[in-house]
């Protein structure tokens, strides 16, 4: 996974991306809750990388 940054009046946005299936591949995007971060999705990560392309992000603050 490669951690970005996404710059907005809010607050930047951490989001890490992993492209490695292709642009044709189904991509899984990842939301935590408020009270969560892009860790919470560790074990769906591992499990799904290789076979679909993953989005997982931060919300700001």
């Amino acid at each position: 996974m490669q951690e970005k940054l996404y710059a907005t009046p809010c607050g930047k946005i951490h989001y890490w991306v992993n492209r490695d299936c292709g642009p044709a591949a189904i991509t899984l995007v990842f939301l935590p809750g408020l009270t969560a971060d892009h860790r919470l999705f560790d074990k769906q990560i591992a499990c799904f990388e290789g076979k679909y392309n993953l989005l997982v992000w931060d919300a700001p603050g």
